[in-house]
């Protein structure tokens, strides 16, 4: 067990070895230290469960599965739609299993609550603050990347990171839905505005995977007063959602941060097209040994995304 090993770093070093291919090595840095992040156990519990089905241990994924509900967890039905588990996702038990967890879902989704993290600039300086919106991740929440954008909050800027309305368990939320996902952003950002002296020329939203994708809907959508967004890791369901929103968004500029060995990057080059047909500006940095995570020097990506959304405004 790496007891120096924070949850981003066991979220990054899994995720590489499942996209190697090495889906025993990556089970095991799971299962070495799931028991470090408790509350964080839905996560880790539904590694273990892919884990064990692409590694053709069946019965231990039927019994992970229960061991998870009984100790109180579920998770939404889509996320069982993913394809490492197609080894059971026919067995009767696992279908029963399944059932139950759903059931468990609906109770919850019912009375979620809305939740932000919000960091305030450090040093604090007078004046109006500019904000940094900052999306999670899908399966991620409020406080997920967050060490990645405290570089934001050290140049000056207020970071407001909202929290989806949409759960996948009980620490994960999604943005699968768009409409629902930028009516939860308004909400915080009239909330934030409320409670602090907000700079409305320096908005910029971000995020990473498809918290991405989120800020560029959200950016084009023109319902944020958004100078830009910064999108890492890119991913949107469906590019094509954006095309009537790029049309009529050509004074917003964006900034894509991606890895050459990253699995998202086709969608990336797919929403890349429909802004480039729709005349909306945007710069880019591809890292060629990086895969689906935040580069290595975030902060000097940070401030060139900022220089290329500003260039020429201010």
């Amino acid at each position: 067990m790496e007891t120096s090993m924070s949850f981003q770093e066991l979220t990054d070093k899994m995720t590489n070895l499942y996209h190697a291919g090495d889906y025993a090595s990556a089970l095991d840095v799971v299962e070495q230290n799931a028991d470090r992040f408790p509350e964080l156990s839905s996560r880790t519990t539904f590694w273990r469960m892919c884990l064990l089905s692409l590694c053709g241990r069946t019965d231990e994924v039927i019994s992970v599965f229960q061991q998870g509900l009984d100790s109180g967890l579920w998770w939404a039905q889509s996320r069982f739609q993913d394809t490492d588990l197609d080894a059971v996702r026919d067995l009767p038990e696992f279908k029963r299993l399944m059932e139950i967890s759903q059931e468990k879902y609906r109770a919850v989704r019912m009375h979620i609550e809305r939740d932000q993290t919000v960091l305030l600039p450090d040093p604090a300086a007078p004046g109006l603050y500019p904000l940094l919106i900052a999306l999670h991740g899908g399966g991620g929440n409020k406080d997920s990347n967050l060490e990645y954008w405290k570089v934001a909050r050290q140049k000056g800027w207020l970071v407001l990171s909202p929290q989806s309305t949409q759960p996948v368990d009980p620490s994960a939320y999604c943005w699968d839905q768009p409409e629902p996902g930028l009516a939860d952003i308004l909400f915080y950002v009239e909330k934030i505005s409320q409670k602090y002296p907000i700079d409305t020329q320096r908005v910029v939203i971000a995020g990473f995977s498809q918290g991405s994708g989120m800020a560029i809907y959200s950016a084009l959508s023109g319902e944020i007063n958004a100078r830009g967004f910064i999108a890492i890791g890119t991913y949107l369901a469906d590019p094509s959602s954006l095309l009537p929103l790029a049309t009529h968004a050509k004074s917003v500029r964006g900034y894509f941060i991606t890895g050459e060995k990253d699995h998202t990057m086709e969608k990336a080059r797919e929403i890349q097209n429909i802004l480039r047909g729709s005349n909306v500006q945007f710069g880019e940095e591809v890292h060629r040994d990086l895969g689906h995570e935040f580069p290595p020097h975030f902060e000097e990506s940070f401030d060139k995304a900022i220089d290329f959304i500003f260039k020429e405004r201010e």
